[in-house]
């Protein structure tokens, strides 16, 4: 049986004739049974009418997905239309106006930087400090003189040394002494009451070995012409120190203004001298090996100038004790006249070797 048969059973089967047809003699065409079945079923009522309903809600789900694929989407087209504006040669295509970018200029200030030139140390040995301090001056350096500044001394040593090379502007330290001609200046006329007494001050010497050193004059109060006024004047003259004329010359002296009112008091008996000095006798390097023999050095030579002087012994507050122990020594000590000319003997010879 073929398909066509086939679909005429099923046809007829769900279709019987009634009972009171008469009977076909032919069968009909199947393809025009199925073309009648491809018909529009005519409609013999009024069609019926529908009221419509509003759609439900829909639930709006894969947002996130979406916003993400549209962002794509319209990335990607702005990449196409970035593409057809330009041709393959890089240019921009006619019609299309070129974008232009200015950006703000960019200033950077650098901090001005300085180098300092670079200068040769001069020679200053055996120049005075004057011409030393002209010397530097035309190099650009600065000068620093010790122990004192003086113009007339003379530099004796430097720090840096002659030639080495140094920044403009470097400090230069110079050791000068001043020139020892050890000839004090003329004194004023004592007026009524006054008298001239000598003080004995260093000059001249090693800076090691003392000397029985060099008289300047000084005016002080008659005072009765008594041994003990003179004796006292001539340590408070000592105390009080160098004029800066002294210095000038190449005196020297451990004393200063500092210690111009170290002095208690001054007794005077049988040859016997005591003096009490206070805290203001302390001096710089009077501890130290030279400095002690040139501070004592001082203080003997203008006692004993004093003829009426054969022994000294030194207080500190009344003391004699205490001034041993500043100088790490025990007991009282007594120098004598005839010490004191040993050691300028000794220390003459030392000088001499």
């Amino acid at each position: 049986m073929n398909d066509i048969d086939r679909i005429y059973q099923l046809f007829t089967e769900a279709n019987p004739a009634p009972a009171d047809s008469a009977p076909v003699a032919e069968r009909p065409d199947a393809e025009t049974i199925l073309h009648e079945q491809r018909k529009p079923t005519m409609l013999t009522k009024e069609p019926r009418t529908i009221e419509s309903q509003p759609a439900p809600p829909r639930l709006r789900r894969w947002r996130g997905p979406a916003i993400a694929l549209v962002s794509f989407v319209g990335a990607a087209a702005l990449g196409v239309t970035a593409w057809l504006l330009v041709t393959n040669d890089g240019d921009v295509a006619e019609g299309v106006p070129p974008v232009t970018t200015t950006l703000p200029p960019v200033t950077t200030t650098l901090p001005e930087v300085v180098v300092p030139l670079v200068v040769s140390v001069p020679d200053l040995s055996g120049k005075t400090l004057a011409d030393a301090r002209a010397l530097l001056e035309q190099a650009g350096l600065e000068i620093l003189a010790l122990p004192e500044d003086n113009d007339a001394a003379i530099v004796m040593a430097q720090e840096p040394a002659p030639g080495v090379e140094v920044d403009e502007g470097t400090v230069v330290t110079v050791d000068v002494r001043a020139i020892a001609t050890c000839n004090p200046p003329d004194p004023l006329a004592p007026g009524p009451g006054e008298v001239i007494i000598s003080v004995f001050f260093e000059c001249g010497n090693d800076d090691v070995w003392p000397t029985a050193g060099a008289g300047v004059p000084r005016i002080v109060p008659e005072q009765g012409g008594e041994a003990i006024d003179r004796i006292e004047w001539t340590l408070r003259s000592l105390l009080a120190g160098l004029t800066p004329d002294e210095r000038a010359v190449g005196f020297t002296s451990a004393f200063d203004a500092a210690t111009a009112d170290a002095l208690n008091s001054a007794t005077l008996a049988d040859g016997r001298l005591v003096v009490d000095f206070n805290e203001a006798i302390i001096v710089n390097n009077m501890n130290t090996s030279t400095g002690m023999v040139q501070f004592h050095a001082e203080l003997h030579r203008n006692v004993f100038f004093h003829p009426e002087v054969d022994s000294v012994e030194f207080h500190f507050n009344g003391d004699c004790a205490a001034w041993s122990a500043m100088f790490e020594s025990d007991g009282c000590r007594v120098t004598s006249r005839v010490d004191w000319e040993q050691d300028l003997a000794e220390w003459d010879q030392q000088r001499n070797q």
